[in-house]
């Protein structure tokens, strides 16, 4: 067991930053942008910390830095002491858009960088023009990701985050079948026997709501005769169109592939409910200027979508 009682003269809230920068990127280079500084003042800090400690607290392996059995002890007791602090800080402090160079993180899947990022970049451009996003893909670690502080918000069909996740309705949806538009088999309607002798594709998205499909559907004892599973929702255009294929998607996205031509959507032959899209963010960002604008700013932006 390590003993972990630093002579706290010998830090400040910067090292305490630098030091969870890296272990969350696992990268000098990750933590300086992160941090907005340069590489060589995260070395710096980091060397600080070394000296203080008396323990190397990262080393190098191939997938990146990895902490010490130091570093793990650390890394709880100063997350936690930065949540507090930043809250406490961030309580008061303000934030104006027009000025601000801040980057925020969101994960999204395939379709939502499709649907929701252009109309946020156009409404940033307008509203704050120095504002940087980054878009991840949602992976089986999204919890731990926005728990951290590695994301700052998730916007989706994303189901059971739980608690301490907050969450904001952005709207509702339901599923309708994309297809080609000159489907060899399903003109205009489509019967429920249509549906389900169809030739199916379903998209294999993590931690997406949109695999409660299934579940949904054996309820009502229908089992779909699925032919591929695809990892994202942009092969299905190319994969739709010259085929006898069809895949269950949002109503949204199925209209914006609709309008890009030679695809049709059309109803389903049964009732299934609508779903939620949400955006979803940690409780630590509850005292944050920032993180209350951009929440203000997407329910906006993607509310009326």
């Amino acid at each position: 067991m390590w003993h972990i009682q630093p002579r706290m003269s010998h830090l400040d809230l910067n090292l305490v930053r630098v030091f969870v920068a890296i272990y969350e990127t696992r990268s000098v280079t990750h933590a300086a942008e992160r941090l907005d500084v340069t590489q060589s003042t995260v070395s710096y800090a980091l060397a600080k910390l070394r000296k203080v400690y008396l323990d190397r607290l990262f080393s190098r392996g191939s997938d990146g830095l990895v902490p010490t059995g130091m570093a793990e002890q650390l890394f709880q007791r100063f997350r936690e002491a930065l949540t507090m602090v930043e809250g406490t800080l961030e309580q008061n402090a303000s934030f104006d858009p027009l000025r601000s160079t801040r980057r925020f993180r969101l994960a999204m899947s395939d379709i939502g960088v499709l649907y929701f990022v252009p109309p946020l970049l156009r409404r940033f451009q307008e509203v704050a023009p120095r504002i940087e996003i980054e878009i991840a893909q949602i992976s089986d670690t999204l919890g731990e990701e926005l728990s951290t502080g590695r994301l700052d918000m998730a916007v989706g069909n994303i189901p059971a985050l739980g608690s301490p996740m907050h969450g904001a309705l952005l709207f509702r949806e339901h599923y309708v079948c994309l297809m080609s538009a000159s489907h060899p088999s399903i003109g205009e309607r489509m019967s429920l026997a249509a549906f389900s002798a169809a030739r199916h594709v379903m998209v294999s998205s993590p931690r997406s709501g949109h695999f409660l499909i299934e579940d949904m559907l054996a309820e009502r004892g229908i089992n779909r005769n699925i032919v591929a599973r695809v990892p994202q929702f942009t092969v299905l255009p190319q994969l739709l169109s010259q085929s006898d294929l069809l895949v269950l998607l949002p109503s949204r996205v199925a209209d914006l592939y609709v309008r890009q031509g030679g695809l049709k959507a059309l109803p389903l032959p049964l009732a299934l409910p609508d779903f939620q899209v949400q955006a979803h963010w940690h409780a630590r960002h509850e005292y944050s200027a920032a993180h209350r604008w951009l929440v203000d700013e997407i329910v906006r932006t993607l509310g009326k979508l």
